[in-house]
């Protein structure tokens, strides 16, 4: 059964949200739970299509970065025919544990020089974490304590709702689903079972990163769910614009201004580059626009990847105020050419 198929028969489209795809799964459950339809095999098949379908939907969201989080923080990652005859009928299974899942992972968005993007850098970052207390193990009860049971859901972790076979429970909000809740608060973390830190980290930034390049610190990231594994710490990279320098796949383009002397005369001109300088030989009669090329000083090339290029765009630049002495060169040369012109037919 292909994901497109599983839309169609949950009867939502491709691009649905996963709240919408949730709500319309739990119509269908109870529409077609073979409990509303004694002795119809098609309802029981179709059923396990439904939960087939919301299965494989789930799983595919799961794989995708921007749905992940919302799919990790829920407390389940599994779903059975009996515990969805839990959660839609309230028939609850005591001996059916509530399982771990990992932790969510957090973004930091980290802001880096062009250079240091291109060249490579270390950078010092700090992170606000929300730990474990390690005074409680991450229990909120004070040492020599016992919690008390949770008197929402009587110690069940679900609270019920609707009559008879249709009463369904979500995880109890007071306990998060542990059915238990402090009686005595431990004194380091208030109760709470976790502390707010700030964590520091040394973060390297590889030569050639690109704008929107994402470092994972494995698990950085949240605490898990009843002792499951920490979520990963994404460092999103966003490279700081540089006024010279345009970055162009493994490229860098600059553009040089000369003088009108310069480019009808030609000769030595510096180029600057990220680390140092290049000289360019320029050509006598050079045109506003002309391109040059430094093969091997652009951004650095990743694994058997060969260095990118510095193009070089040279501008002529026309000046606007003349002194006396260049007003008087340039119209002895604007005579000049004038004599070299061919005469005009006629004349």
């Amino acid at each position: 059964m292909n994901t497109q198929e599983c839309y169609r028969i949950l009867g939502v489209a491709a691009g649905a949200g996963w709240e919408e795809i949730r709500r319309r799964f739990r119509v269908l459950a109870r529409q077609c739970h073979p409990d509303h339809h004694p002795g119809d095999p098609g309802a029981a098949a179709q059923f396990r299509r439904v939960v087939a379908a919301y299965e494989a939907i789930r799983a595919a969201k799961a794989r995708s970065s921007r749905a992940r989080q919302e799919y990790l923080r829920r407390p389940r990652v599994a779903v059975t025919e009996e515990e969805l005859f839990e959660e839609f009928f309230g028939i609850l299974n005591d001996d059916l544990p509530l399982a771990q899942s990992p932790g969510p992972d957090f973004r930091y968005d980290l802001r880096v020089p062009f250079a240091g993007a291109i060249l490579g850098m270390e950078t010092d970052i700090a992170v606000p974490r929300t730990l474990h207390c390690h005074s409680c193990g991450g229990s909120g009860q004070a040492r020599g304590s016992s919690p008390r049971q949770c008197p929402d859901c009587q110690g069940g972790g679900r609270r019920y709702r609707g009559p008879g076979l249709l009463r369904f429970g979500p995880l109890c909000q007071r306990c998060g689903g542990q059915g238990k809740i402090v009686s005595q608060a431990c004194p380091g973390c208030a109760g709470h079972g976790y502390l707010r830190q700030m964590r520091h980290y040394r973060v390297h930034i590889p030569p050639g990163t690109n704008n929107g390049t994402r470092l994972r610190l494995h698990g950085e990231g949240g605490e898990g769910f009843l002792n499951g594994p920490p979520g990963n710490l994404q460092v999103v990279i966003s490279v700081e614009p540089d006024s010279f320098f345009t970055r162009v796949g493994d490229d860098l383009y600059c553009r040089v201004e000369v003088s009108f002397a310069q480019a009808a005369l030609g000769g030595m001109i510096d180029v600057p580059t990220l680390e140092d300088h290049l000289t360019l030989n320029l050509p006598r009669g050079t045109q506003s626009g002309r391109i040059f090329r430094f093969p091997g000083a652009g951004v650095p090339g990743g694994l058997r990847q060969p260095r990118g290029d510095q193009v070089v765009e040279v501008v002529v630049a026309t000046p606007e105020h003349l002194q006396p002495g260049q007003q008087e060169i340039l119209a002895e040369l604007a005579r000049l050419e004038q004599e070299e012109r061919p005469a005009a037919v006629g004349s």
